[in-house]
């Protein structure tokens, strides 16, 4: 990761790397096919720091110590932490193919939530593949939009507009307003809270 805000990710080698972390040729490629295999193994690495971060924390909620989870805010805190990297990747080969990693990872992880959600409900006006692939690409434009602009409102804002931008979409598309007991509010909890997570 720091090489790749030193460097950029094109310039990098496998020498680089090797040099980097001292170690040898053969250790290397025992593990990773080439640098794009251990930059997404990096980001399954940060992934899995990630999830285990949002277990504690529901941990810490449901003993009364930590009632505040939101996974959405989550995420915006973690690409503001690492600004300097998204800047290095952004508009370029690898930073599309992260994209295409974060997509997936949090498409996945949504849908059979939803899915298990509806179960007792009636069919939604709108597939629930094709509202999560909405959701989805939303939060991560509007991570995009965030880092590009250079962070101009804190992540708590970029929350609360992400809230208000897809509230009414996730009412619509789910017809929670059919379901007093479960209005949009159950839908987004599934979306920002970590009860979610694999």
């Amino acid at each position: 990761m720091s090489l790749i805000v030193e460097k950029g990710y094109e310039a990098i080698t496998v020498q680089d790397i090797l040099d980097r972390a001292d170690v040898g040729r053969s250790t290397f490629y025992a593990h990773y096919r080439d640098k794009d295999e251990l930059l997404l193994s990096s980001f399954e690495h940060l992934r899995t720091l990630f999830e285990q971060q949002q277990q504690a924390l529901l941990a810490s909620r449901r003993t009364g110590d930590d009632p505040e989870l939101n996974f959405v805010l989550e995420l915006f805190r973690l690409s503001g932490q690492h600004h300097n990297l998204y800047k290095a990747i952004a508009g370029r080969q690898i930073g599309e193919m992260i994209l295409k990693y974060l997509q997936r990872y949090l498409y996945n992880m949504l849908f059979g939530s939803y899915t298990e959600l509806m179960k007792k409900r009636k069919s939604p006006p709108v597939p629930i593949e094709i509202t999560t692939h909405y959701l989805v690409n939303s939060l991560l434009s509007l991570i995009t939009w965030w880092l590009d602009n250079n962070m101009p409102y804190p992540p708590e804002k970029m929350d609360e507009i992400f809230r208000t931008l897809t509230t009414p979409t996730i009412e619509i598309a789910f017809n929670s307003s059919d379901h007093p007991a479960g209005s949009a509010t159950a839908f987004y909890r599934l979306f920002i809270d970590s009860d979610c997570c694999p």
